[in-house]
């Protein structure tokens, strides 16, 4: 769950709609004290996130490997 002070969502507020609409919990302070929370709504979709988590290691697979050696070697080359 994250902690969020009110000045900070009011500056940040899309920030924090993207992470409820991820799944989280957003808890709201005023100095400090938790004063609301913002909740994902009981109807909308729940990202599954082992799922996505395999996908982007599907992505990442394809990907071919490098050496930083190999590139700082050859320089610029533009």
């Amino acid at each position: 769950m994250l902690t969020v002070p009110i000045y900070q969502l009011k500056n940040e507020l899309s920030r924090f709609i993207e992470a409820v609409e991820a799944g989280e919990e957003v808890a709201i302070t005023r100095r400090g004290q938790e004063v609301a929370r913002l909740v994902p709504s009981p109807g909308a979709p729940q990202p599954n996130r082992a799922q996505a988590i395999r996908e982007a290691r599907r992505a990442f697979a394809k990907v071919p490997r490098f050496e930083e050696r190999e590139i700082s070697r050859e320089g610029r080359k533009w």
